[in-house]
């Protein structure tokens, strides 16, 4: 087990878990059901205190950055008592770790908590923004930048596997200039090598980006986390937010005041280690302590204890491992290998709407899945689960449909193959009737140019006429014939 669990002994800890993160900029109290495990938190409540303005002038927090930090401290304590959570995480950053008058603030903040507070080091802060972004994403190489209000931490992702990391004291409650900016990136010698990969961008001022771009280009998912575009866009964007004189459409009013050198540090990040595009993190270094402490790991959707919860809503155990074993010999024939790790993901979710109104069930379903919570997911990858979870709902009609701006998101491929694999769960679960032994009866194989259904004697009177039809309707989607024996 590692340090921090063994530490506060969660190993045996069922009950309640409190996380607070005194940032630069603001204070974040997150309380979990248990160890910080999906689905969600119970509570997550953020205010900003600040703590970080002027620092870099005078070397201190300021008074009125302590009243406000004291007074939110105060707040939260309150709430973590009257929710009787059993074990508190609380760390403090850039702010606490440089600054002169620290003590003036942790020691008083200690006593209001009635807990320790951990400063973090700049090479721990910077290992538990990118522990945050590696548990929940798929990243086999890329840069990922942690931009808050008093640093910037960097760390360079080879072959999944952290090579270089660093933090800067430059963050967009600094007083540093356009020069200071680059002399800080100068010096991170290895940030060359993030050449050609995909920057992910974590932190208030890249969320804010974000929420810009889809402002700015009518982007139909409004959704932050593994929001993805190329860094042209973002320069473009970032000079306009920059330039801009007024509140700019979609940046937060809390960020209005600061977004501005923000943006100047996102520019020069990006010229500077010439990546190839930008992908929006909705995770933080709690994300990363939380994941220290459980040893799941989450970008894994058969471990990724969400999918277990949404599984256990479903109608019927087990019927999720039957459909994959039955589409394994086809899978591979009708569909890039690539799309294997979502369609496990779309059985986890095949049954998500079994208890809604009928006829809304489709449409449910594909907004639902649009909205979850869900961090190991592109857009991409999210849209094409919910196409498959709608077909697998209402077949071929095209009544509630998702919006076209959504699902033209999708290449013309991934829109064929949704299709198809949304049309073979409908005729799998109607024939089951959604009952995992009925899948017991029928095996799949493709045969030259033939789809060919196995079914079992004892499971005949299952295949109607109507199932058939399904049957043939998901043959045609695949460009196959079909043939029942």
């Amino acid at each position: 087990m590692n340090e921090l669990a063994l530490k506060l002994n969660l190993s045996e800890n069922k009950g309640k878990l409190a996380l607070i993160d005194i940032g630069s900029n603001s204070i974040r109290l997150v309380i979990y059901h248990q160890n910080g495990k999906y689905p969600f938190p119970l509570f997550n409540e953020r205010i900003n205190c600040r703590l970080g303005e002027g620092l870099s002038l005078n070397g201190k927090i300021s008074s009125q950055s302590m009243s406000r930090a004291f007074s939110a401290l105060q707040r939260f304590a309150f709430i973590i008592k009257t929710m009787s959570v059993k074990t508190q995480i609380i760390v403090a950053t850039a702010a606490a770790r440089n600054s002169s008058n620290s003590k003036e603030f942790i020691l008083p903040a200690e006593k209001i908590l009635s807990h320790k507070i951990r400063i973090l080091s700049s090479k721990e802060e910077a290992r538990y923004a990118s522990l945050g972004v590696v548990s929940n994403m798929k990243i086999n190489n890329g840069l990922v930048a942690d931009l808050g209000g008093g640093s910037l931490e960097l760390v360079l992702i080879k072959n999944g596997k952290n090579i270089n990391s660093t933090s800067l004291n430059i963050g967009h409650l600094s007083n540093c200039t356009e020069g200071d900016i680059k002399n800080n990136l100068k010096k991170v010698k290895w940030l060359s090598n993030a050449k050609d990969t995909r920057l992910y961008g974590t932190g208030g001022s890249f969320r804010a980006l974000g929420s810009a771009y889809i402002k700015k280009y009518n982007y139909p998912l409004t959704l932050l986390h593994g929001l993805t575009f190329k860094k042209e866009k973002a320069i473009i964007l970032l000079d306009n937010i920059s330039e801009s004189k007024e509140n700019f459409l979609g940046i937060p009013s809390s960020r209005t005041r600061t977004i501005s050198k923000a943006a100047e540090i996102m520019i020069n990040l990006i010229l500077h280690s010439e990546i190839k595009d930008v992908m929006i993190s909705g995770t933080s270094i709690r994300d990363g302590l939380i994941t220290e402490l459980n040893s799941e790991k989450r970008v894994n959707p058969d471990k990724f204890a969400y999918y277990k919860v949404l599984a256990k809503n479903q109608r019927f155990n087990g019927m999720q491992s039957k459909i994959k074993k039955i589409f394994k010999p086809i899978f591979k024939k009708i569909a890039n290998q690539d799309l294997e790790r979502i369609f496990k993901i779309s059985t986890n979710l095949s049954d998500i709407s079994w208890d809604e109104q009928p006829d809304l069930r489709g449409y449910i379903a594909a907004n639902k899945i649009l909205s979850l919570p869900l961090r190991d997911l592109t857009h991409i990858e999210r849209i094409w689960i919910a196409k498959v979870i709608y077909h697998r709902y209402v077949g071929l009609k095209d009544k509630q449909a998702i919006e076209n701006s959504i699902i033209n998101l999708l290449s013309e491929d991934l829109k064929k193959t949704s299709y198809s694999i949304g049309l073979g769960l409908r005729f799998i679960y109607i024939f089951s009737a959604g009952f995992p032994k009925n899948l017991d009866y029928i095996k799949f194989k493709i045969k030259k140019n033939t789809l060919i259904c196995k079914i079992n004697a004892f499971g005949r009177v299952l295949m109607d006429k109507e199932n058939e039809r399904r049957l043939k309707n998901f043959a045609n989607a695949c460009n196959l014939n079909y043939e029942i024996i």
